[in-house]
Parts: structure tokens; C-alpha cells; sequence
């Protein structure tokens, strides 16, 4: 199996400021009951942030207003979001920190998920992947890693062959489940061998 790390796509300020902010939301997720509620409503906000042409843009510069970034985010998420979670949009915002937001987001998915005894997982195929194969896959890695896995499946057709898995940091290329069985089958087999020497050991002793 190849390993290769991935680089992050946040600097160290965004990643280190993320974590602060990513800890703070979780907090007052765990007081309100609303954890999961909050850490996925975020992950939207994300995607539609970046989704709209010049928002980001609007929401990161400093020519812009506080007022009319607060404008801004009540015209795009009132109504349509947890209330503690706009209310901490508008932090963010206040603090001028928008540009940390994705790196906010993906922080708090992952101590969301170490809190929860999960872990994320990106797989890559060049051709989309029925139910049951996920299925497959989900509970190979669960098995491998001795986690609960959270799949997310992405399609890239430029992969010539077989799957690509990331995991945190770490990204395995190749036919990913069929490594993942070989290498529990060798551990099985070595866990076997190691126990049917101590029994010939045994039958075989005077």
C-alpha cells in the first residue's frame, strides 16, 4: 500500500485560529445539545459561501463594512440556520476572520468526530460507486481502523484505475479495498499461524 501525505490547503494562522474558533462552536454545541446540528449547518455555509459568485470575496474584504457583512449574512442564512450558529457567523465576521472559515469548518468536523469516536474518510473514483460497494468499503475501513467512518465518495475521472482513500492526512492510492482485505487476511493468517505453533508445540512436547 503507497502512503503520501496531503498537504493541507490552510496556512498555519487560518489552521491554528480555525482550531480556536472550531473548539469554541463545539462548546456551545455540547451546552445546547446541538452539536452535530451545528458542524454540518457549518459545512453548508461553507459550500454556499464559496457557491455564490463574490460573496467570499464581499465577506473577506476589508473594504467592506462590519455592518453590511452582518447585512449580508442575515439576508443569506435568517431563517435557514441554527440561530447560535449565525450569531457565530457574525463573530467571525466581526473579528474580520472570514478567511478562516473553511479551515474553522474542517477543524470542527474533525474534533467533532474525535469526540465521537469517528473518522472521516474521502474516497476518490474515477466512476461513481453504487450503495453496496460503499457499504463495502465503509466497513472495511471501520474494521482496519477500529473507528466508526464517516464516507464521503467524490468522482475524478482522471484516476486511471482502481480507488483512493484519505484518511485525516494520510492518502492510500490503489485498489483501496482489496489492499485493506489483504492486509487484514495477512494479519488474520499471522494471528493463526502464531496460535497453531503454540498448539504443535504443545501436542508435540514430552
Amino acid at each position: 500500500m503507497v502512503e503520501a501525505k496531503q498537504s493541507t490547503v490552510f496556512d498555519s494562522d487560518q489552521q491554528q485560529l480555525g482550531d480556536v474558533y472550531a473548539r469554541a462552536l463545539l462548546a456551545f454545541g455540547a451546552d445546547a445539545g446541538n452539536v452535530d446540528q451545528l458542524v454540518d449547518e457549518l459545512g453548508e455555509v461553507v459550500d454556499a459561501i464559496n457557491g455564490v459568485a463574490g460573496m467570499r470575496e464581499a465577506l473577506e474584504s476589508p473594504r467592506i463594512g462590519v455592518t453590511s457583512k452582518m447585512d449580508l449574512l442575515d439576508k443569506a442564512f435568517a431563517g435557514k440556520v441554527e440561530k447560535g450558529l449565525l450569531h457565530f457567523l457574525k463573530v467571525v465576521g466581526s473579528k474580520g476572520r472570514f478567511d478562516c472559515l473553511g479551515a474553522i469548518s474542517a477543524s470542527a468536523k474533525t474534533l467533532r468526530d474525535e469526540m465521537s469516536g469517528r473518522v472521516q474518510a474521502v474516497v476518490t473514483s474515477a466512476s461513481p460507486i453504487d450503495g453496496e460497494a460503499v457499504g463495502r468499503i465503509t466497513d472495511q475501513l471501520s474494521k482496519t481502523l477500529g473507528k466508526d467512518v464517516s464516507l464521503q465518495v467524490l468522482v475524478d475521472p482522471e484516476i486511471l484505475g482502481g480507488i483512493v482513500v484519505r484518511v485525516g492526512d494520510t492518502v492510500y492510492d490503489g485498489s483501496v479495498v482489496n489492499q485493506l482485505s489483504q492486509v487484514r487476511s495477512r494479519a488474520v493468517k499471522r494471528a493463526s499461524d502464531a496460535i497453531r505453533e503454540k498448539l504443535d508445540r504443545f501436542t508435540t512436547s514430552d
